[in-house]
């Protein structure tokens, strides 16, 4: 049987799509890098990890939060999955690896028979409070606050987007969609930009939208086509040009995938949209080794690496302006 090193989903078969109350303070973070941390939101105790580069710095850092998927995946499991602590070392950002509600995000898509999403878990409110936790311990650009995740964290990212657009200047959701709820009501007060890595021939989060989950298993709400879901935030960001589009060098032909790269003209407020559309590509981070077999999943690129590309989006990003 394999072992999965990193679940985004729920199990191998089924998908999706955490101590008392601690706040963080400067000397918690210097003496114990990586270490688990806590806060009470609605009388939840919520964990969730941070990591800040080694070396030190008298700017404020940009920080990054990098959300798991639904089902079994943890904050620590993502944490050594993507390796992005390595990248925030060498750039010098902060990442922040937040546990789901019960192993999930309430990300709109109201399913049942998930607890945050049945209990209503005001994950948006979570997320504000590890702001504000975070920047008490270390000097956070609090003008350059990110969301990234893979799956049911590529859910919410579109969630924070939407309703906490005050706070996040970017999200970048990997093989995860709109709940159709979100996209009904898609209308942040400020610009967000975007930059969404999916897969064409993903089984569990269709490129063409619908249902989450297998053909045959039980369904996990509805949520948008990918192409609509961009749209939105094009309408938002008030961009109506035509993108440039290049195909990504096939650095590993053996892989069976080919990405093909979009970005659109500046939006308002210099906002950007970008999208990596991978043929062939399944639920799956790029760059990083399957965590479930590809015939569950499918395949992966190694073209490139999400981490590297979404740091670097996530860079030419303008600041969100703190005086509004």
């Amino acid at each position: 049987m394999i072992r999965i090193t990193f679940v985004a989903v729920f199990s191998v078969s089924v998908f999706l799509l955490l101590s008392p109350s601690r706040p963080a303070n400067a000397q918690l973070f210097q003496r114990k890098r990586g270490e688990e941390q806590s806060l009470v939101v609605d009388g939840r105790t919520r964990n969730f990890l941070v990591y800040a580069p080694k070396r030190q710095s008298k700017s404020p850092l940009p920080l990054v939060f990098v959300l798991h998927g639904g089902g079994s995946g943890t904050s620590r499991q993502l944490e050594r999955f993507t390796k992005f602590n390595d990248v925030a070392e060498r750039e010098g950002f902060i990442t922040c690896y937040p546990d789901g509600y019960e192993g999930n995000w309430n990300d709109g898509r109201g399913v049942s028979f998930i607890k945050a999403h049945s209990e209503n878990v005001d994950d948006v409110k979570f997320f504000r409070a590890m702001i504000d936790d975070v920047s008490k311990g270390l000097n956070v650009d609090r003008s350059r606050v990110f969301a990234t995740g893979i799956s049911n964290g590529a859910f919410m990212s579109h969630r924070l987007a939407a309703e906490a657009s005050d706070v996040f200047a970017a999200v970048a959701p990997i093989v995860g969609g709109m709940a159709l709820p979100i996209g009904k009501n898609f209308k942040p007060k400020y610009p967000v930009s975007l930059f969404v890595i999916q897969g064409e021939a993903d089984p569990l989060v269709p490129y063409a939208g619908g249902e989450v989950g297998y053909k045959f298993s039980r369904k996990r709400g509805q949520f948008l086509p990918t192409t609509t879901t961009i749209q939105k935030y094009l309408d938002r960001n008030g961009i109506r040009d035509t993108p440039e589009s290049k195909l990504l060098p096939d650095k590993d032909p053996d892989d069976g995938t080919i990405t093909e790269a979009k970005t659109w003209p500046i939006g308002e407020g210099g906002s950007r949209v970008q999208f990596y559309s991978i043929r062939n590509g399944g639920h799956t981070w790029p760059g990083r080794p399957l965590y479930a077999p590809e015939r569950l999943i499918g395949k992966v690129s190694h073209d490139f690496d999400a981490c590297e590309e979404i740091w670097k989006f996530f860079k030419s990003c303008p600041p969100r302006e703190l005086s509004r």
